[in-house]
């Protein structure tokens, strides 16, 4: 059995978290609910994790990181901790996209997956996939976008709507003819991105660390600190 070890970290949304992943099964799991506290409280995740499954930093063999879209703070604070543990520990860094992560919460899904994430100021960042062989194979990119301009495109297919800008469809629309998935699978989650890390790294899918950085998907904007603590509440 393979011994190599992968830490994800994704900062990426509001609910953030950390994972270990050994061979192919998850060892642990921590979630970071509050999106202020990420930068405070991340490291200290991963001693956790560390801690629980009696590891040591010098055992890891890769980090994977979300590396967008999502909040423009969380991908810098998630993407710097992880070029800062592969720069000491000379290990490889895996990036991938937030919606692809989100999407392989839907692994085998029978029709296509649309990810769609909030991305304040009347747009949503969205994503189509399918994972009916597992892994998600992307078929529209990561873009920005208008709900209503998502739901022209994709309502009238057999999709399979899923992440926190469902939140945003009102009541009308989400007892049409959408399929929505469960609201317990709607947020991403670290153990599906050091899922996708694993098979990423094996594959030699990898990134330079001095190049790689966030994709916001658009320009990053100033945002207020009552902004701030409005998209937290």
């Amino acid at each position: 059995m393979s011994t190599d070890v992968i830490l994800a970290i994704d900062t990426a949304t509001p609910q953030g978290g950390v994972a270990l992943w050994q061979a192919d099964r998850l060892l642990v799991q921590a979630l970071l609910s509050a999106p202020r506290e990420h930068s405070k409280r991340l490291f200290g995740e991963i001693e956790n994790a560390l801690t629980a499954t009696k590891l040591d930093r010098s055992q890891l063999s890769a980090v994977a990181v979300t590396i967008g879209p999502g909040s423009f703070t969380g991908l810098r604070i998630g993407l710097s901790a992880a070029k800062g543990i592969c720069r000491a520990l000379q290990i490889p860094l895996v990036a991938v996209s937030t919606l692809e992560a989100l999407a392989a919460r839907l692994p085998w899904a029978t029709r296509p997956v649309c990810c769609v994430l909030d991305a304040r100021r009347g747009e949503v960042y969205a994503g189509v996939y399918d994972t009916s062989e597992g892994t998600p194979r992307c078929i529209e990119a990561p873009h920005p976008t208008s709900m209503s301009d998502l739901l022209v495109r994709w309502s009238d297919r057999d999709v399979l709507f899923t992440g926190d800008g469902v939140n945003l469809l009102n009541a009308e629309e989400q007892h049409a003819v959408l399929q929505i998935a469960p609201a317990h699978l709607r947020a991403p989650d670290a153990g599906a991105l050091a899922w996708l890390g694993m098979a990423r790294f094996r594959a030699g899918d990898i990134e330079d660390i001095a190049e790689v950085e966030p994709k916001y998907l658009r320009i990053p904007t100033f945002v207020t600190a009552a902004e701030q603590a409005s998209h937290a509440g």
